[in-house]
């Protein structure tokens, strides 16, 4: 039971509710934002009104500390597409199949930073060429949905998965980027597979975007589709 003295006093709740609806409401009455005090980290009391500049300056940090970080990652992006860019002018340069898998392998490498990849390639017949062939239903047999799917995905696979695409590196590669190679104007469908793989078991994470990895695979399609077939 509440006593009779208390029955017309307000609630925090209630007051704060009324502020936030009357954010003015401290207009005009500069002696209250003087006369209100705050305890501060250090055990003093400060006014309302230095709270609320130690808040300002905190925030104007934060947001320079973002403004900061994007700068940063949009000096990443601006070097990552030029590093796409000239792979892709490489790549459509590339006069036979024997000189594109050894630009994809040098860019990867060097301009790109991945440790490890592979490349496979899709023939229901043997093929003289300096990377891997397997038949479509083997692939599709050992990467299950990864293939079916025909998306890129970003992240940790099964060992198995893993035993099939990098091989005697598998037991190195701690994450993955995979994209299936496919093009719709072409026959087959189905191209074959392009895998990127890290020691670090947080570099390609499910979280991350696949933009980069897709848009390889998709360019990267298009060009085996006319070269496989030419």
């Amino acid at each position: 039971m509440m006593a009779s003295g208390d029955r017309g006093a307000l609630k925090p709740r209630q007051v704060a509710d009324y502020l936030k609806e009357h954010p003015d409401f401290f207009v005009g009455r500069d002696e209250l934002l003087l006369d209100l005090k705050l305890p501060h980290q250090r055990g003093d009391a400060i006014s309302l009104v230095e709270r609320q500049v130690a808040l300002l300056r905190e925030r104007a940090l934060n947001y320079r500390h973002q403004l900061a970080g994007l700068a940063e990652n949009a000096k990443e992006n601006e070097k990552l597409f030029e590093r796409m860019r000239l792979l892709i002018l490489s790549l459509l340069e590339s006069k036979d199949l024997e000189q594109l898998v050894e630009v994809i392998g040098d860019s990867l490498n060097h301009e790109f930073g991945i440790e490890f990849h592979s490349l496979i390639l899709f023939s229901e017949k043997p093929m003289s060429l300096p990377v891997r062939i397997e038949h479509t239903d083997v692939v599709v047999e050992a990467l299950g949905s990864i293939m079916t799917s025909g998306k890129a995905i970003c992240g940790q696979v099964t060992q198995a998965e893993l035993d099939f695409l990098f091989q005697e590196q598998a037991g190195n590669v701690g994450s993955v980027a995979i994209a299936p190679l496919s093009y719709a104007l072409s026959e087959p469908q189905q191209l074959g597979v392009l895998a990127l793989g890290s020691k670090d078991k947080n570099h390609f994470k499910a979280s991350m975007g696949t933009l980069f990895i897709s848009y390889l695979g998709d360019v990267l399609s298009r060009i085996l589709a006319r070269q496989l077939h030419s």
